[in-house]
């Protein structure tokens, strides 16, 4: 990476195609970013970094917040500051740590990262946990500059009924919920959640009422 100091255990370079390879232990580091991997390729004609295996990257942010992911393939390309993941046998995880010290949790096949936009997406299975409460859907989109998650496209979860939408189940004030919506927008610091068309679940009393067994349906 541009700014970075980059070490491996081993190094080549192939002044013909103008690509270096590391191989073992390759780790980058700049002021903002930490990335850790066993091997990365740099093409310097495409300014491209290929990554693979045990895939590792740290971003420090200005809110003195932070975010790990960890993946089995990247691919970094410098020009227009864009990063891509890739899942292997495991999915790629997130994991988001705010200043006050929360923890949310995130887990997907694929994911792209636009640094100038500051927009990231996720694809195949995206789901988001907190400590008590979890998210579900098919893709997902996050928006720094608003902080927020918005989840869309429906999911194939067991726990929901054939072709719902994207799903948010956990615990609120007491109450057990599992919501089903078109679109789900989540806000990272806030923990809110608002539903968008074809909102439909339930809502569980933590004393059920005797003569509603404690369900009521949305």
């Amino acid at each position: 990476m541009m700014g970075s100091v980059v070490k491996s255990d081993k190094w080549k370079m192939d002044r013909t195609n103008d690509i270096e390879t590391f191989t073992g232990n390759v780790s980058f580091r700049n002021p903002r970013y930490t990335l850790k991997a066993d091997n990365a390729v740099y093409d310097r004609g495409r300014s491209a970094w290929d990554l693979n295996g045990s895939v590792y990257a740290l971003r420090l942010l200005a809110d003195l917040s932070q975010v790990e992911m960890s993946s089995t393939r990247a691919r970094y390309l410098e020009a227009v500051e864009e990063v891509y993941l890739e899942r292997g046998a495991q999915q790629i995880r997130m994991k988001y740590r705010g200043a006050d010290g929360r923890v949310l949790n995130g887990l997907s096949d694929r994911a792209k990262a636009e640094n100038k936009t500051g927009l990231m997406y996720f694809t195949g299975f995206f789901s988001l946990a907190t400590e008590n409460l979890e998210l579900f859907s098919e893709q997902g989109q996050y928006d720094n500059r608003q902080n927020t998650f918005l989840l869309y496209n429906s999911t194939d979860l067991a726990a929901a009924p054939p072709g719902t939408s994207p799903l948010a189940v956990g615990k609120r004030e007491g109450y057990d919920f599992a919501i089903a919506a078109e679109s789900i927008k989540f806000f990272r610091d806030s923990r809110d959640i608002k539903f968008y068309n074809r909102v439909a679940g339930w809502t569980k009393d933590p004393l059920p009422a005797a003569d509603s067994g404690g369900m009521k349906k949305l």
